[in-house]
């Protein structure tokens, strides 16, 4: 368990890098690049369905991509910590 953990987070910490540098790429640019986006959402599936109730709560997050990538990337943290968690009590019985 301890593996899909580590293989969780590095594959979470590799999206969410490269979110944040394609964010910061075509920040000044008239094209856009959505696909690292969509790919953190879909990483952090269980934890990103929690981005609308938060922004019902505090709608201002909206107002830019940033605030809307640093809370995905926040909720992917945390799930990653969960995942760790999870993977440090459960033990397989050894056959």
């Amino acid at each position: 368990m301890k593996v899909i953990a580590a293989i969780y987070s590095l594959v979470l910490g590799g999206v969410a890098l490269w979110a944040w540098v394609v964010y910061f790429h075509y920040e000044g640019t008239v094209g856009e690049h959505l696909l690292p986006g969509v790919v953190l959402q879909f990483i952090t599936m269980p934890s990103s369905l929690l981005t609308e109730w938060i922004v019902e709560l505090v709608p201002w997050v909206l107002s830019s991509p940033l605030g809307i990538l640093s809370l995905m990337t926040g909720l992917g943290g945390l799930q990653a910590v969960a995942v760790w968690l999870v993977a440090m009590r459960f033990k397989f019985p050894r056959p």
